[in-house]
């Protein structure tokens, strides 16, 4: 399954690097990077160089070779097969928890996440329940665990700051 790697920013110097904005601010699932998909492009393009540097990613991708070519490459996205990104423990991606079902503590059904926003303090994820979406931010103190079918939350805390 592909995963967003992130956007294209603009070319970085006159041999064809791109500066890329991160999909995940966490740059350490970024290790294993050897190839990438540009935008809705079916074939993979080979990565030979690849560095982590103040919140950005620098690639130089086969077949850029010069600033003109990588111009041609401004403001897309860059997608990864999933096997690449290194996810630590306990950790899982963002677009992974669309869909799925949001219970309480004790297993009640309390709805379906349908919608994830990135705020820099803290994700909120929104919560389709009866017919109405709330909002919540995700936070540990309220969203307990994640399961692989499901998201636990503490009840008292979910219905405190539901918006």
């Amino acid at each position: 399954m592909k995963k967003l790697l992130g956007k294209i920013v603009k070319p970085q110097g006159i041999k064809g690097e791109l500066k890329v904005y991160p999909a995940d601010s966490d740059l350490s699932i970024y290790k294993n990077i050897d190839s990438v998909f540009v935008e809705n492009e079916q074939v993979k393009t080979k990565v030979l160089s690849f560095v982590k540097r103040q919140g950005f990613l620098y690639l130089k991708l086969e077949g850029v070779v010069d600033r003109d070519r990588a111009e041609q490459f401004r403001n897309k996205k860059l997608y990864v097969d999933e096997e690449q990104l290194s996810l630590n423990e306990g950790t899982y991606f963002t677009d992974d928890l669309i869909d799925l079902d949001v219970v309480d503590e004790n297993g009640n059904y309390i709805g379906v996440i349908v919608d994830i926003d990135s705020y820099g303090s803290a994700d909120v994820i929104t919560i389709l329940e009866d017919k109405r979406e709330y909002s919540i931010p995700f936070l540990t103190s309220i969203v307990l665990s994640v399961k692989k079918d499901c998201v636990v939350v503490d009840s008292v805390k979910y219905n405190e700051v539901k918006i």
